[in-house]
């Protein structure tokens, strides 16, 4: 079973992560899992995610590094 975990290790992109409550979420995300694409040096860990359950499996959503939580496992 995967474990969210708390760390705040730097991200890479393949990532799994969970999108969770931060300073500017969009609420229709938090609660959603996916996987990041690309990662920003500036705002440090800012990222592209694609989201497993949107309908446009193209689609990227932006977000900030307090938005997300990496899924080991």
């Amino acid at each position: 079973m995967n474990e969210i975990t708390q760390q705040e290790r730097d991200l890479d992109s393949g990532d799994r992560i969970h999108i969770r409550q931060g300073k500017r979420s969009i609420p229709e995300l938090i609660g959603h899992s996916g996987t990041i694409v690309e990662v920003f040096r500036a705002p440090r860990g800012s990222c592209l995610v694609r989201i497993d359950s949107d309908p446009d499996r193209q689609r990227e959503w932006f977000l900030y590094r307090d938005e997300v939580t990496t899924i080991e496992g």
